[in-house]
């Protein structure tokens, strides 16, 4: 059993890890591939003059002096390629209005921002709040141009000339990351050079896009802190007195631009670690916990708590009940003993109650990527993830299995080889521990809903206080774990508390009783 204190070396994405698993020949280990994406690796005197030269830092760690001329993202060959190099953001919103005209032809048009505060939706009162604009012309996606602006107060009548900026280069498959700052533009590198991780400045980017794709932590409906269910207060007349913020939009809308966004970028990225030949980093986001979201127990701040969701407790991939009935009395009691708060507030709970931390529509997203592309099958995908199954983030355990996984498949090699590889390398594990529960579900045909039938019973078996006090430790462990990521910048996002949780502790699979130790789903019996 490995103790989750070797959480953090082992959730690392490639980002964090010792070498990037790259092709040795390749100049800038490898990051890139087909022509346009090539540029990036260009010596200066192949790369086209900018009058951004001299003004955009390459901060991607490739030090080259010539950047604009490399780039093919919309912002990038419209602004940037030419006679001019706006770096602020009021200069960039005025020149693309110069040339960004096509179903554009107002001073607003295209143009949409979505407000997202910690404070404003719990206090009921205008406070402060980042925003995130895209602009919407010539028949682009909205994912394909974001601005993300910081620190804006209630009532503000201009904006920073300081602003981080994401453009997905379609084709290269991969977005590129910026931000303009004290008269430069720093460009930190693109998707795939997130995968190489931060070093201070450089790839500064990668210290939260650990993916190398867009991030909405409060992803799912109700959108907690951005506009959606509930309006917060102070952003429609912020954003209709800049004309620069174009229309108010919706977390609902951020929300699908997200995942349009990671949709195109992770057929690019399967591809990208196909390229690289490591089985490990190419099934990383299956095994491991790369990213994760914010989810709610309930979608409207004034309704009661009366359920414990699925997605707490399981993987969406396993998946096969809707939630576990609870009663209010007992959630309000909870919270109560536990000494919740929310930063800065007198309020025990976020504007929607029950914020819980859950797997990552990305790391899905990707894992989904795989199957489709016939790398893994739905089948392997519940095998691996049912280990530890009610953990289904920060599991040290399943995490652990990935460094297990055999190397060396041949190119080009299906779905049934790497099973077969896998059932290989696992052959000899003993039962009761997480290699002996892989190895049994591998060799098993189908059985997933079974097991998790089991917990589902088991649980609803429970008085309403017995789950939702073993529910409450369990989030407030994952809600600890997770604000030690660089992309929980905000004390305000997530509730604190009192609670003392063993960093190892789960739900048993078997009985739903709290256990601090692995519990093989097959056994029921605890690791020795």
């Amino acid at each position: 059993m490995r103790s989750l204190a070797t959480l953090v070396a082992l959730l690392s994405p490639l980002a964090l890890a010792a070498g990037c698993g790259t092709d040795p020949s390749s100049t800038d280990g490898g990051t890139c591939t087909g022509a346009k994406c090539d540029d990036l690796d260009l010596p200066d005197s192949e790369v086209p003059a900018s009058a951004c030269d001299g003004l955009m830092v390459d901060a991607s760690g490739r030090g080259n002096d010539r950047v604009a001329g490399r780039l093919h993202d919309p912002l990038a060959e419209m602004l940037w390629h030419g006679e001019s190099c706006p770096v602020t953001f009021g200069d960039i919103m005025a020149k693309l209005r110069e040339v960004d005209k096509e179903g554009c032809a107002g001073e607003r048009d295209g143009i949409s921002t979505r407000a997202v505060s910690e404070t404003a939706q719990i206090t009921g009162s205008p406070t402060s709040y980042r925003l995130v604009t895209t602009r919407r012309c010539n028949g682009r996606e909205e994912h394909e141009i974001l601005f993300s602006l910081f620190g804006i107060r209630a009532g503000a009548t201009t904006l920073p000339g300081n602003v981080e900026i994401i453009a997905f280069d379609k084709t290269a498959g991969v977005f590129n990351f910026y931000e303009t700052t004290n008269g430069e533009i720093n460009f930190f590198g693109n998707s795939k050079d997130m995968f190489k991780g931060p070093q201070g400045n450089t790839r500064r980017c990668a210290n939260c896009h650990t993916g190398g794709g867009l991030i909405m932590k409060e992803l799912d409906t109700p959108w907690m802190h951005w506009e959606g269910h509930s309006d917060t207060p102070g952003a429609a007349d912020l954003v209709s007195g800049i004309a620069d913020l174009g229309t108010k939009s919706s977390g609902a809308n951020m929300e699908s631009l997200v995942k349009a966004g990671n949709r195109a970028w992770n057929e690019s990225r399967v591809t990208f670690m196909q390229e690289q030949g490591n089985l490990h980093e190419l099934l990383r986001p299956l095994f491991c916990t790369v990213e994760v979201n914010v989810d709610n127990g309930s979608d409207f701040p004034t309704s009661p708590m009366s359920r414990i969701p699925s997605d707490s407790l399981l993987d969406p991939h396993l998946k096969g009940f809707g939630s576990i009935n609870i009663d209010n009395a007992d959630y309000l009691a909870q919270i109560a003993t536990n000494g919740q708060n929310v930063s800065g507030t007198e309020k025990a709970d976020t504007f929607f109650p029950d914020p819980f931390i859950e797997r990552s529509n990305a790391d899905n997203g990707y894992v989904d990527a795989l199957i489709s592309r016939g790398i893994i099958t739905d089948e392997f995908a519940k095998d691996v993830l049912l280990v530890d199954f009610t953990r289904p983030i920060f599991s040290a355990d399943r995490c652990g299995l990935l460094d297990q996984m055999p190397q060396g498949l041949p190119q080009g090699f299906t779905a049934d080889d790497l099973k077969a590889a896998t059932i290989e390398a696992f052959k000899t594990a003993n039962p009761g521990t997480p290699e002996g529960d892989l190895l049994a579900n591998l060799e098993a045909e189908g059985g997933h809903q079974a097991v998790v039938d089991t917990f589902f019973n088991a649980c609803s078996g429970l008085t309403s206080k017995q789950i939702t006090e073993r529910a409450m430790r369990i989030q407030s462990l994952n809600r600890k774990q997770a604000t030690e990521l660089p992309v929980f910048e905000f004390a305000e996002t997530l509730p604190s508390d009192n609670l003392r949780v063993d960093a190892d502790s789960r739900l048993d699979p078997v009985s739903c009783d709290l256990a601090t130790e692995f519990v093989s789903a097959n056994t029921g019996a605890a690791t020795p």
